[in-house]
C-alpha cells in the first residue's frame, strides 16, 4: 500500500481591524440678520436699514390686476381694429395708451414691491415705500391708536397679510406683503409696546 501524501495545514492570519474615529466639528450658529431692502447703490432712501416684504406680493399683485390687464388689452385691440376698419390713424395711436399702462404695470410691479420695507426698533416702527416719490415714516409705538390685520382672498392664497395702523399724527399707515406670521408678530408687538408706553405716561 502506498501512503497518500499529507497536505500541509493552511494557516489563517486574522486581519486586524483598524478604526479611525471621525472628529466631530461643531459649527457655531450665528443669528440670522434680515437681508437689506436693496443695494444702497440703488439710491433708495433708507434701503440699507429696512426689512423687505415678501416676494410673493409680486404674483399676488399680478393676479389682482388681471381684470384691469384684460380691459386694457381689449381697449387696445378695439382701437387697432377701428384704425384698420376706418383708416383713422389716431385710433391706433389712442390704443397705445392702455397698452402702455399694462406694460408699465408688468415691468414696474416687481420694482415697486422691492421698494417696500419696514423695521421695528425698540420704541418706533419705520415704514417706507415709493421709488420716484419715496416716503419714509417713523411711527412711535406710543402714538399708535389701533392695529389691525387685513387679509383678502388673493393675499390668503399666497399666505400674506396687510398690517394697518391708525396713529394720532400720521393717520393710517399700511404695510403690505407681510407673511401672516410676521403680521401677527408686529400686531402683538405694537399693541404690547403701545400699552406699556401709555401706562408709563
Amino acid at each position: 500500500m502506498t501512503d497518500s501524501p499529507t497536505c500541509p495545514a493552511a494557516e489563517h492570519t486574522p486581519a486586524a481591524a483598524e478604526s479611525t474615529p471621525a472628529a466631530a466639528e461643531s459649527t457655531p450658529v450665528s443669528a440670522v440678520t434680515p437681508a437689506p431692502l436693496s443695494d444702497p447703490a440703488d439710491g433708495l432712501l433708507g434701503a440699507d436699514q429696512l426689512r423687505p416684504v415678501s416676494e410673493r406680493l409680486i404674483p399676488a399683485r399680478y393676479l389682482a390686476s388681471l381684470v384691469l390687464y384684460a380691459i386694457g388689452l381689449a381697449l387696445a385691440g378695439a382701437a387697432v381694429w377701428g384704425w384698420l376698419a376706418t383708416d383713422w390713424w389716431w385710433l391706433g395711436a389712442l390704443g397705445l395708451v392702455p397698452l402702455l399702462l399694462v406694460l408699465q404695470s408688468l415691468v414696474f410691479t416687481p420694482r415697486r414691491v422691492r421698494a417696500l420695507g419696514y423695521r421695528d426698533d425698540e420704541d418706533h416702527l419705520t415704514v417706507a415705500d415709493g421709488i420716484m416719490f419715496r416716503t419714509v415714516q417713523t411711527i412711535p409705538y406710543g402714538r399708535v391708536q389701533s392695529v389691525k390685520i387685513d387679509e383678502g382672498p388673493i393675499e390668503r392664497k399666497y399666505g400674506l397679510a396687510t398690517l394697518e395702523l391708525t396713529t394720532a399724527a400720521n393717520g393710517t399707515v399700511t404695510v403690505s406683503g407681510l407673511p401672516r406670521e410676521e403680521a401677527e408678530r408686529l400686531r402683538a408687538l405694537l399693541s404690547e409696546r403701545g400699552v406699556e408706553l401709555m401706562a408709563a405716561l
